[in-house]
Formats: structure tokens, sequence, C-alpha cells
């Protein structure tokens, strides 16, 4: 079996002349408000109507600005200048539960090497202790975020 390959698929078909069906909408449109400027306005207003009608008629059937076709672009301005501004990314809190049983058989298969390298790199990072000045602990408060968004203090402590 032979199938034949569609190409140029990126390519909209010509329907009027040259033209595809929305190019040659918005070529006859800028065309349907000069007829119509011409009927109804001075010759200087009808003019002034005419050059932006056509531009904006040439440029809605024609332009590509980075590939995109103008109507595309005109879209995505104005949906960027009334669309919100401000995007709060918050990471969600992942809730793992582990039993007891099975860290007791992850520290039960750890190698001696790798439960030293553990408790090394516990100490350093002061994870089981900091030693104090003077052996007195001051009491300190921070400012937390709760992942309803509410802020509290509380105490902190360090182990």
């Amino acid at each position: 079996m032979e199938f034949q390959v569609p190409q140029f698929i990126e390519q909209k078909p010509k329907i009027v002349g040259f033209l595809t069906l929305y190019q040659f909408f918005y070529v006859a449109g800028a065309a349907l408000v000069a007829y119509i400027s011409f009927r109804i306005f001075n010759i200087l207003l009808a003019v002034l109507v005419t050059l932006i009608a056509g531009a904006l008629g040439i440029a809605f059937a024609f332009v590509k600005i980075n590939g995109q076709e103008f109507p595309k672009t005109i879209a995505a301005i104005f949906g960027y200048l009334w669309g919100p501004k401000i995007y709060t990314w918050q990471r969600q809190a992942l809730q793992e539960s582990i039993k007891l049983d099975e860290i007791e058989n992850l520290r039960n298969k750890m190698s001696l090497q790798e439960k030293l390298k553990s408790i090394t790199l516990s100490i350093a990072t002061g994870k089981f202790f900091k030693p104090t000045a003077g052996g007195e602990k001051e009491e300190r408060f921070e400012t937390v975020v709760f992942l309803t968004g509410e802020r509290g203090r509380a105490k902190r402590v360090d182990y």
C-alpha cells in the first residue's frame, strides 16, 4: 500500500486569486470602509479614514511578526494588556508518611561507611547540635507562612 504524504501543510489554500479567504475578507472590508467613507464624509476626512482602514486591512491580511499572523499578534497584545500581570507560584507540600519499620529496614541495610557519611553530614550541617556561646539559649521568634497563606509568629528551636 502506498500513501501520499501531504506537503505544504502550513500554507493555507488560495481561494480568491492569490489571496486566502481571510486575506480577501480583510482587504474587502477595508475597501468597503473606504467606499462608505467617501459616500458619507467630506473628501479630507474620507481620505484619512481610507488610509487608516487600508493600512489596517493590508496589515491584517499580509503582515507576519515572528512567523505569527498579525491578528494573532494583536490578540496576544490585548490579552497581555487586559490580563493579570502577577502570578505567584507556590510549591505544593509533599506529604509522605514513612513507617518506622521502613526506616529501621533502611538503617539495617546501610553499610558502615554510609552510616558514617550520614552522621558526619548531619554534624557538619548542624542537624544534631550547634554549640552555643556560654551554654545559654536565647529565645528567638520567626515569621512563618502556613500553607493557607496566613502569616504567624513561631518560636524558633535549634536542636
